[in-house]
């Protein structure tokens, strides 16, 4: 029995051994001082005990159900605190309890805080700003009720909430804030900056960074400074603002979108524009409006692009549209704008007296001068039928000068009267229109949902015969908080687009129509057309606006899908899908017959309908991740993008219509007659890619940076399916170096940025790598033969580009510099290369060639002055871009004249030397236009006799009246020989079409703007001029003004140009060689041909955009019950500074089609475009509800 009351009495003495222990190592742990630094946003139980675990060492339990329960944010700061005291300090809002044992902690919930949690009770407090400013706007929201609120003009705020809610601050620029309620009545909050939405955050691939720590070349345009643009589509909205980047109008007809060029673009003879990006999606932004824009960002070097890939090689720009705000009571914007344009620029024809003083005694000295001056001509007076379609006669005996007609002594016989009437038909192809915006946004949101939709419409009268254009838009976007954590979105876009467009050949309806003679009648007196001459192309506006229905309908829409799960604040996925679908018709029907007059052009009554759709499918996905310890920050994004294309084609077309009231295809001739035509394609392509991205930043000085893409494309084959295209990219911010820490006051920023990588092209067609056949005959069977040759072996162009740069900032960025440097190598080029000549084909596409682009970008900002009612801020761009060739097909090789290797493309020949020059050669640069040089005018007869044999003179001389192919005349222009040229049979030198010299070159060396902003109490002044140096323009329609053709010298003429004309012997101060009669058909061509007399320095500095804007007193708002009235005046394309002639644009010049941007076009032929820049001037009211 003692052994067993021992042995209890032992145990009993152990057990009270071990609790005194455990409250002795409990009362330790609590007395015990911790060091404590604890910042967590949205925490919940989970987070915060590890967060809370790694600094101390203590160890939590609790129930699974606790792990996601959210704590707001927690901050804690402690030093040798016990553990309940930093836990009763880091809890006390929560309805969590906590038990100590030893270095443990248990937590559960108390039933007891629950239910009074349960009961509401009156908040407020003040929301203040890290320098204690009070914040207005800010919204307040219960998380997971819809119960919210707005802070009032002092930052004040009042709403009810249960003690265990938590509530949650936020305002655009400021990071949000989540505080548990608790036993709180009254909670007042600091928002600190957000530093990324201050450094200004820029969309990349697949998401957004910081500006700060930006490693690549990329430049932002945001939308407000598009919002009531007087432009008609965005891209004429960015001349000028954007470096690296040239937008060329090439086309100035309402709606034509300009083209974009970003360093140059990559290639010789493929596509060279960038990849446009709507909201993730590839499509054109020409519809969008520009009200509905929240930024545009311009990737240009090969690091930010190569996230891309494939399609990248030419850049990329990404345009983001306008997402609600939360926190926002709904906004309601109604933005209207009417006004007029007209052209820009107008040649300066002849009116009909001024005319008739120009030919008739030019025509007095030249062959044919009969029929000229007393023919049924223009200039002639031989118009004396009722037919006539001129109007010059003399006044008979006796005859009064009729009714609206004009009179005057005859410029070659004084004694006689010439009659005749005056139209200005250059006024009837161009003259003021109407033109008008009108656009109704809608903008809000909460916590929990955000929302923004707007409706556009623009009407354009045209300014040119047949170019009425008219727009309308619409855009949505909702984006819901489905759960905490599960964020959707939609977007949908929509326009229809109407045009009304002139015929295919711009220089045949209008150019000709422009060059008709002042005297020209127009009509009959019964109403009827006449005529327009000798070529049948030749007619007025009218008459083409009555004979032609030409119609072409665009409509465009997207649809977009989009979730985002963030399940903890490191981690993101996001999934979007997205599909695109672009309609379009053309309808087009030429009347035979109108009102008696029949179609002079054609009375075929053509009929031609065009349809095609476009259709794109993309699904993307990709994981975000980010994580920071102490200076240490790191980013990573993964994920994967297929889109598929479906495009369809069909064209019909039919002739002879039985009547004009019936303008359909089946009311034309049958197919056996052969008068109808049909064609049609269908084809598909996909695209799989997988891409990378993943930076690495300590403490926000040292940035390294590296993205990857696989594309797997359908268009090619076997192991050239898929191209792989890297990049990689670093930044040193000196300004955040501690040594650097003295001179921040001066430079408060510098960064010095290198980037390399490759991106690629894949503008080839579907055929050249897998091979085509095409339909034929044999004997009397129908047969499949080649057309296309398969080549497996065909891949992608693939450009290589390094950029650096250097970005810096002065006085807290009062003065902003960013500057590139950049070079980028296409290999790979795309050739059509000659096969041997034993086969059904003969070339196949191969990848051989390279290019080089380098190039200067300079960006300034500065803000001038600024005061409290008054502010000035300037901005410059400047870019320089030149190019090379550096490697061509070896079927161009051959050896030069000084025994070098050399390659070239075409070009000439020089017959005695052996010279070669001109074409597409390596070592010389793309783009380069090629004609005669002027040496002088011949000043006399016997310098005219000494001149060289000219080639393409007809070689009239006045003083014998004879035409003597290759002689020259007293006025003519005498051309520069060119060495080693072909000679005459006697060994004398001679003008011919070796004589060619470079001219210039299409593209400008240098582009940029100057913007300057100034604010003075509520009013808003801008002026804006953008400019281009170092291109040229081949202005043939400068020849035709002067060359006075159409048959008998039925052209009209520019007063200017034949100013300019030498006119005696010994006339050193003419520009050009003598005015003559139909100089191309019947004179010694000194207009005729490409030379320093068309090709012409197109240097200009524009005044883009000049904005007057007027904020109205704020009560007058507040009595109308709107929250702000805001009028204002605007003028966009106001003036050229140039040297380019006439109406042409100096933008213009470069070819038509998307490998066509470094081929010349002659501004006068069937392919160019020679409308005139448009002047827009417009009167704006924007009314805020």
């Amino acid at each position: 029995m003692r052994k067993n009351l021992s042995y209890q009495s032992f145990l009993r003495v152990l057990a009270a051994l071990l609790a005194s222990l455990c409250v002795g190592w409990s009362a330790i742990a609590q007395e015990r001082g911790y060091d404590l630094d604890l910042k967590l946003r949205n925490a919940t139980v989970k987070s915060f005990t590890d967060a809370f675990s790694r600094q101390t060492g203590v160890a939590f339990s609790f129930g699974s159900e606790l792990a996601g329960k959210e704590l707001g944010d927690i901050e804690v700061q402690a030093s040798s605190k016990s553990l309940e005291s930093i836990l009763e300090e880091a809890l006390s809002g929560t309805q969590l309890v906590f038990k100590i044992a030893g270095n443990q902690v248990a937590l559960s919930i108390s039933e007891e805080k629950a239910r009074t949690a349960a009961v509401s009770s009156e908040i407020n407090g003040l929301v203040t700003d890290s320098s204690g400013q009070p914040l207005p706007g800010v919204g307040i929201q219960v998380v997971g009720t819809t119960i919210g609120t707005i802070s009032a003009m002092d930052g004040s705020y009042s709403l009810k909430a249960e003690s265990s809610r938590i509530l949650e601050f936020s305002c655009i620029g400021y990071r949000s804030v989540r505080v548990p309620v608790g036993k709180k009545n009254r909670i007042d909050v600091v928002l600190e900056d957000d530093t990324i939405l201050l450094e200004d955050a820029v969309v990349v691939g697949y998401g957004t960074q910081s500006r700060k720590t930006l490693t690549t070349s990329i430049s932002k345009v945001d939308g407000d400074k598009l919002v009531g643009a007087p432009v008609s589509t965005v891209g004429d909205a960015l001349k000028g603002k954007v470096t690296g980047l040239r937008v060329a109008s090439n086309n100035n007809l309402p709606g034509e979108a300009p083209r974009f060029l970003i360093r140059g673009g990559s290639s010789i003879n493929r596509s060279n524009d960038p990849l446009c990006l709507v909201d993730g999606v590839e499509r054109s932004f020409a519809e969008i409006n520009p009200n509905d824009i929240e930024s545009i960002e311009v990737l240009k070097d090969a690091a930010s692009a190569a996230i891309y890939g494939s399609r990248a090689s030419n850049g990329v720009i990404i345009v983001t549209t306008r997402k609600g705000d939360a926190y926002k009571k709904p906004n309601i914007v109604f933005d209207a704008q009417v006004g007029f344009t007209s052209p820009a620029r107008r040649w300066n024809l002849a009116n009909s007296r001024e005319y008739l003083t120009i030919v008739r005694p030019a025509a007095l000295q030249g062959p044919n001068s009969d029929l000229v001056l007393y023919g049924a001509n223009g200039a002639g007076t031989g118009n004396v039928t009722e037919t006539a379609i001129n109007s010059t006669r003399y006044l008979a005996d006796g005859e009064e000068v009729p009714a609206g007609w004009q009179s005057m002594p005859d410029p070659i016989d004084p004694s006689k009267t010439i009659i005749f009437t005056d139209h200005d038909w250059q006024s009837d192809w161009y003259d003021t229109a109407l033109y008008h915006k009108e656009y109704i946004g809608i903008n809000g949101g909460n916590q929990n949902m955000k929302y923004a939709a707007s409706i556009g419409y623009l009407g354009d009268e045209g300014m040119v015969a047949m170019s009425k254009y008219k727009l309308f838009t619409m855009h949505g976007n909702t984006s819901f908080k489905i759960v905490d954590g599960l964020e959707a979105s939609t977007t949908f876009d929509f326009s229809n687009a109407i045009k009304n467009p002139l015929t295919g050949d711009y220089f045949a309806c209008l150019g000709r129509g422009l060059m008709m003679s002042p005297t020209h009648i127009g009509k009959y007196t019964d109403g009827t057309f006449a005529t327009g001459g000798t070529n049948k192309n030749q007619q007025s506006a009218e008459f083409y606006e009555t004979f032609y229905d030409r119609e072409t309908v665009r409509n465009k829409f997207m649809g977009t899908m989009n979730l985002k799960w963030s399940p903890v604040n490191w981690f993101d996925i996001t999934a979007q899908y997205t599909i695109y679908d672009e309609n379009y018709r053309g309808s087009y029907y030429a009347y035979g017959e109108v009102n008696g007059t029949p179609n002079y052009v054609s009375t075929t009554r053509s009929t031609t309908e065009t349809r095609t759709q476009t259709m794109r499918h993309d699904a993307q996905t990709f994981a975000a991740f980010k994580t920071d310890w102490n200076d240490h920050r790191f980013d990573a994004t993964v994920g994967a993008d297929y889109t598929y294309w479906r495009y369809w084609y069909l064209n019909a077309s039919n002739t002879g219509s039985l009547s004009d009231k019936v303008p359909l295809l089946q009311s034309g001739g049958t197919n056996t007659a052969g008068t109808m035509d049909m064609s049609n394609k269908d084809y598909a392509q996909a695209l799989l890619s997988f891409f990378a991205r993943a930076s690495y930043n300590y403490a926000d000085r040292y940035v390294l940076s590296a993205t990857f893409r696989a594309d797997g494309s359908s268009k090619f084959l076997g192991r050239n399916k898929w191209g792989y295209f890297p990049s990689a990219s670093a930044a040193w911010i000196i300004s955040e170096e501690p040594f650097f820490a003295s001179a921040k006051s001066v430079m408060n920023n510098f960064k010095l940025r290198v980037s390399v990588g490759q991106t690629g092209n894949n503008d080839v067609s579907l055929t050249a790598p897998l091979g085509a056949y095409a339909v034929g005959s044999y004997d009397e069977y129908t047969t499949l033969l080649p057309s296309v040759m398969q080549n497996m072996a065909l891949r992608w162009e693939t450009t290589t580009q390094t950029d650096v740069g250097i970005d810096m900032g002065f006085l807290r960025d009062r003065i902003r510099i960013v500057m590139d440097g950049y070079t980028k190598l296409t290999t790979n080029l795309l050739y059509n290369i000659t096969l041997p000549d034993t086969g059904q084909l003969g070339t196949v596409m191969s990848n051989v060639g390279s290019v080089r682009f380098s190039g200067f970008e300079f960006e300034l900002h500065t803000v001038n002055f600024e005061r409290k009612n008054f502010t000035w801020e300037t901005d410059i761009t400047y870019s320089y871009n030149r190019n090379r060739v550096i490697s061509l097909p070896d079927e161009y090789k051959y050896t030069d004249i000084y025994g070098n290797e050399a390659w070239r493309i075409g070009g000439y020949t020089a017959s005695e030397s052996g010279y070669r020059f001109g074409g597409t050669a390596v070592g010389e640069p793309l783009g380069r236009i090629w004609g005669y040089k002027v040496a002088g005018i011949l000043q006399t007869d016997e310098e005219a006799a000494a001149a060289l044999y000219d080639e393409s003179s007809h070689g009239y001389r006045r003083n014998d009246g004879l035409s003597i192919q290759g002689r020259k005349d007293a006025g003519d222009f005498e051309w520069v020989n060119r060495e080693g040229t072909k000679r005459m049979a006697d060994g004398s030198e001679m003008i011919n079409a070796e004589d060619m010299f470079c001219l210039g070159n299409i593209m400008p060396h240098s582009t940029g703007g100057i913007n300057n902003s100034f604010s003075f109490y509520r009013f808003r002044v801008n002026v804006y001029l953008d400019f281009a140096l170092g291109h040229s323009i081949y202005n043939y329609m400068k020849s035709r003004f002067i060359q006075n053709t159409l048959g008998y010298s039925n052209s009209n003429v520019d007063v200017d140009l034949v100013n300019g004309c030498w006119r005696y012997p010994g006339d050193t101060e003419a520009k050009h060689a003598r005015f003559f009669p139909n100089d191309a058909d019947y004179g010694n061509r000194n207009f005729s041909r490409a030379s320093t007399f068309n090709v012409e320095r197109a240097d200009y500095l524009c005044i883009r955009d000049i904005s007057l804007y007027y904020d109205l007193p704020d009560k007058w708002a507040a009595k109308a019950h709107m929250k702000k009235i805001t009028i204002g005046v605007s003028g966009n394309t106001l003036h050229y500074f140039t040297g380019v002639s006439g109406n042409i644009s100096p933008e213009t010049g470069m070819g038509i089609g998307d490998a066509a941007v470094y081929s010349s076009v002659q501004m006068g032929s069937a392919s160019s475009n020679i409308t005139p820049p448009a002047m827009k001037i417009l009167f704006n009211v924007k009314l805020t509800f």
